[in-house]
């Protein structure tokens, strides 16, 4: 299970360029330097929100993360304490960049229930969000090996809980 709160909301179609501008890829290679320019041009606000809570969730519409196929855009995220995204849509890469580094993905068919500072507990394990704000639940499909991956903390989690069962052998 996952609390947090929602810090942003955001429309259809925001793309990889909005979440990290292609002006700062080639800056760095390390994971942390792509936080302090995330939404730099689109939402300059959106690093001083994170900052309020370590457990952001962010909201978008359709196709949140579209564009070009940046891993830097899920390092922006998750460097600003983002614990999970819940849109109505992704692409197809983002989702996948986002499985293999463990951003948490839900999409739900309507976000517009969703407001700024409501606060969430995400339940992978039943396919539940439940706004405490609110006094909502609504649930959520997933794909069982998606929601297996998510829960070890992505490809790299999964991958390494492996090796370790291996090596206990």
């Amino acid at each position: 299970m996952m609390t947090g709160k929602i810090t942003s909301v955001y429309g259809n179609d925001i793309n990889t360029d909005d979440i990290i501008p292609a002006s700062f890829l080639q800056q760095s290679t390390d994971r942390k330097f792509f936080a302090e320019y995330a939404f730099d041009r689109h939402d300059p606000a959106f690093r001083d929100r994170c900052k309020e809570t370590d457990t952001n969730i962010v909201i978008g519409g359709e196709n949140f993360a579209c564009g070009s196929s940046r891993e830097q855009a899920v390092y922006a995220l998750k460097e600003n304490g983002v614990v999970c995204v819940i849109a109505q849509s992704y692409p197809d890469i983002f989702y996948r960049n986002s499985l293999s580094n463990g951003l948490v993905l839900i999409a739900v068919p309507d976000t517009s229930a969703f407001h700024m500072g409501d606060e969430l507990n995400v339940d992978l394990d039943n396919f539940t969000i439940e706004n405490k704000t609110q006094g909502t639940t609504i649930r959520f499909e997933m794909n069982p090996d998606d929601q297996n991956t998510f829960q070890q903390g992505g490809m790299v989690g999964r991958v390494r809980r492996h090796l370790e069962e291996l090596l206990a052998k």
